[in-house]
């Protein structure tokens, strides 16, 4: 059972490996995915002999990285690791998320509480891989660096898929220095390894990786507003007086609506955005609401990469419209009306948090405020190409993995999102300072 059990559990085998003859009394973890959503939890409950460890992309919070992305439930994809990974025998006794889905809604439940890692705790040597582009795994790899209260963590942030990156010859190469230097004593330059080195993405085959920095995201950034120009459609500097409305319905067409902004010059942008709109929903009382932030290139082609090694015609299938983990199309993140209550603690003007602890549903002509957060980004622009934002009811970008649905929305009646005076929506965009 994820969290306290699991991490407990495994406090115990740490301890008495570390006693054994053959150990000199350092102990270290790591793994991707899974293994590394437990590795948070066991190095929260600080084992003595616990030395280091080295996460490689993976969950952090169960409730909002896997079972409630944005407050919207995705029992399908947890179905599948039930089914499919845990264990298929039948009369095998295994805790059951969908139940526990059905059971709990709300992510202040003890049971959410207990499958949420409490990275402050963890103070030991961290080394951490991450990338923009894992749908599943991304937001909570990135909110774990950030709370993890280690004066020795570094973070690397790649280009492709958890597995292909974890196993890469260079990587294990590199990992096995920071355990021989931790683990072993050896005397190697691994403390003269960058705090960061980060990617900035161009989705045309001129990623640029292992970029040095102290922090990130670094310190060269200035997180800047473009706001929707219902009009022009265009993203604008300065907010509309007028608030104009534009409406879209998951029953018809278009089911989106979109705004964009054509780069006069090579533009990057590297951190945390997020899109700041102000929406309610005439004829029901929710809506979910679906953001994502494109590349167009100078031909009106949206851009994406696969971050895997095959791309056959199948893989080309089943990434058009879906598993999102294995091709990389953009900055995205999506949000439950009824749920958009912010933790006022916990949430930045950079990064909101949500409480998950209620369900606030919405009344006829009610104007709600959504900050929706989006994943972080690391990608640029050249002259003459184009961001677009698209504001959906459907989730565009599709499932995380082939073959298994993706979220269920529970979108009726018509989606009406404002522009201006008071109500004027906007992208809150992290963007790099290159002079």
């Amino acid at each position: 059972m994820i969290g306290s059990q699991e991490a407990n559990d495994c406090y115990d085998l740490i301890e008495w490996l570390a006693i054994q003859y053959w150990c000199n009394g350092k102990t270290a973890l790591t793994g991707t995915s899974y293994l590394t959503f437990s590795q948070w939890f066991i190095a929260a409950t600080q084992p003595p002999h616990l030395t280091c460890i080295a996460p490689h992309e993976g969950l952090q919070d169960a409730y909002r990285d896997i079972a409630y992305v944005g407050g919207i439930p995705d029992p399908n994809f947890l179905n599948r690791l039930q089914a499919n990974h845990v264990s298929s025998t039948k009369g095998v006794l295994r805790e059951d998320m969908i139940e526990e889905m059905k059971k709990y809604p709300l992510a202040n439940a003890d049971l959410w509480k207990d499958k949420c890692a409490e990275c402050k705790k963890i103070k030991i040597p961290v080394f951490i891989s991450a990338s923009y582009s894992n749908t599943l795994h991304t937001m909570g790899t990135f909110r774990a660096w950030r709370e993890i209260s280690s004066e020795k963590k570094w973070l690397r942030i790649h280009d492709t898929q958890e597995w292909p990156d974890y196993y890469d010859e260079k990587n294990t190469d590199e990992r096995c220095k920071f355990f021989d230097y931790f683990l072993k004593d050896k005397k190697n330059d691994w403390e003269e390894t960058p705090k960061v080195r980060y990617a900035l993405l161009d989705l045309e085959g001129g990623n640029k990786l292992n970029i040095k920095a102290d922090e990130f995201p670094p310190k060269n950034i200035t997180y800047k507003k473009l706001y929707f120009n219902a009009i022009t459609r265009l993203l604008i500097n300065e907010p509309p007086t007028e608030d104009k409305l534009l409406r879209y319905s998951p029953k018809g067409l278009p089911v989106r609506t979109s705004f964009q902004i054509t780069f006069d010059k090579e533009t990057s942008f590297l951190g945390y955005p997020k899109a700041k709109l102000y929406m309610e929903c005439e004829g029901y009382d929710d809506m979910d609401v679906f953001v994502w932030v494109q590349k167009i290139d100078n031909r009106g082609n949206v851009l994406s990469e696969f971050v895997v090694p095959n791309h056959g015609a199948a893989l080309q299938d089943f990434t058009q419209d879906g598993a999102s983990t294995l091709r990389y199309k953009g900055s995205h993140g999506k949000l439950r009306a009824s749920m958009r209550h912010l933790d006022q603690e916990k949430s930045t003007d950079i990064i909101p948090y949500y409480s998950f602890d209620r369900i606030e549903k919405l009344s006829k002509g009610q104007i709600v405020e959504l900050d929706i957060k989006l994943s972080p980004i690391g990608l640029t622009y050249y002259k003459d190409e184009t961001l677009r934002i698209m504001i959906s009811s459907h989730d565009e970008i599709g499932s995380i993995m082939p073959g298994t649905p993706g979220c269920i929305p529970d979108n009726k009646g018509t989606h009406i999102l404002h522009t201006g005076g008071k109500y004027a929506s906007y992208l809150q965009i992290p963007f790099l300072n290159l002079n």
